[in-house]
């Protein structure tokens, strides 16, 4: 069956409106929110991956578990109004046991980890908590109760990273939590059994859970926003579950159409951020759609400084400090970082390309180009093509032939060689 039919069908629910959720702000209101004194506070923040709640030699049904709780304590934390926490995708899907390797590849990161259980005594989860520098902090939640499990381990989660809590926080995780511990088992199995590129099966095993449960609208996390019907899926999930900060992010990305100013995709990008102030990529993606994008250089240094490692997030701040004319050394510099951090990301070679060509040393932004020109041809790299597919408008362009990366590349080489 093409995949049209098949998501179609499964994300066929009832036609829900697009919200408004800040009616009394014009657009340029919308976008001017975040103070300097709050920015300056989120720059402070630590940024924390949950990693799975798993050990390599657990049984599956004890994996399963481990991974569905991981992914909802996300969802939760998230909420933390003192603390960056990273979402699901860019998330390693590792055993507690490879902690030390996890933290010696992300050095300016900080891990919580941890394995979790259940059985006819209840439930349990041992979590640790690996700070940058300084001792590892860990506690111990078992308790009968599937419901009082969940929340006590938000708690002892918070507890551990000296978070805050207040009532609004905890009602915020009454709210979208799993029935039973068997949909944390489903949501856990469906990242065993499935590779993020297997999108249909991935959106089948979703759906399967939400009629099960449809308030644990983390199960939406594994849908695609690129498929008919997926958004939606993500405004009936926002409805049910509106504290979900991640699930905000995930509507921007799927109504997000990179054609300019967009009031109504930028405000799911605020609404995460209001809902948890350290949501990098909330950060990184509310410019796209903003009337004034270079009045939001802030938002753009933050979703820099809370992704350490995202050339997505250094690609987005070199375009950034384009747009305020910051001096072209930092510039350059960041351009580099990026290309070091992920050598197969364009995004990167092409802000450098074009920093040498204003600078006028066509002989640097020619070798640039040409070692782009690698990840082209002969047949285009598979991340640089996933990385290019992420600003829809040009994923659109590459769907209908209307952009071919390796003829435009070549042709800026030319121009570049006719220069020097």
């Amino acid at each position: 069956m093409p995949l049209n039919r098949l998501f179609g069908r499964l994300f066929s629910a009832t036609k829900v409106e697009m919200p408004t959720f800040y009616p009394h702000l014009n657009p340029l209101q919308l976008e001017q929110f975040l103070t300097v004194e709050e920015y300056t506070r989120i720059k402070s923040f630590d940024n924390f991956y949950i990693l799975p709640f798993v050990t390599q030699n657990g049984e599956a049904r004890q994996t399963c578990f481990g991974l569905g709780l991981s992914r909802l304590m996300i969802r939760n934390a998230m909420l933390l109004r003192d603390v960056s926490i990273h979402g699901p995708e860019d998330t390693p899907e590792v055993p507690h046991e490879a902690i030390r390797d996890i933290a010696k590849a992300q050095p300016r990161s900080s891990h919580i980890t941890g394995v979790a259980n259940l059985g006819p005594e209840g439930y349990s989860l041992h979590v640790e908590v690996h700070r940058r520098s300084g001792p590892v902090n860990s506690a111990r939640v078992q308790q009968k109760d599937f419901r009082t499990f969940l929340r006590t381990c938000s708690t002892a989660i918070a507890q551990l990273l000296g978070s805050r809590i207040d009532a609004d926080i905890t009602q915020k995780w009454d709210v979208g939590q799993p029935r039973t511990p068997e949909s944390l088992i489903q949501l856990g199995r469906i990242h065993l059994n499935y590779e993020r590129q297997q999108i249909a099966e991935r959106g089948q095993a979703a759906e399967s859970l939400l009629q099960a449960d449809p308030n644990f609208v983390v199960a939406m996390w594994d849908v695609d926003e690129e498929y008919p019907g997926a958004k939606e899926t993500f405004l009936t999930g926002l409805v049910r579950d509106p504290h979900n900060a991640q699930l905000c992010f995930t509507t921007f990305c799927a109504v997000w159409v990179s054609r300019g100013p967009q009031p109504e995709a930028l405000q799911f990008c605020r609404k995460a951020i209001e809902l948890s102030p350290g949501h990098g990529k909330a950060h990184m993606c509310a410019p796209h759609a903003a009337q004034r994008p270079a009045e939001m250089l802030n938002h753009s240094e933050l979703g820099y400084r809370l992704l350490p490692g995202n050339s997505f997030a250094v690609n987005n701040y070199t375009l950034a400090l384009n747009r305020a004319n910051a001096p072209a050394e930092r510039r350059i510099e960041l351009a580099q970082e990026g290309i070091a951090m992920d050598p197969r990301d364009p995004g990167n070679y092409q802000r450098l390309i074009e920093l040498y060509t204003e600078l006028g040393d066509f002989k640097t932004a020619l070798a640039t180009a040409e070692a782009l020109q690698l990840l082209f041809e002969p047949t285009i790299d598979e991340r640089a093509l996933y990385c290019l597919r992420q600003n829809p408008y040009m994923a659109k362009l590459l769907d209908s032939g209307q952009h071919d990366p390796a003829a435009d590349n070549r042709q800026r080489i030319a121009e570049l060689r006719a220069r020097i």
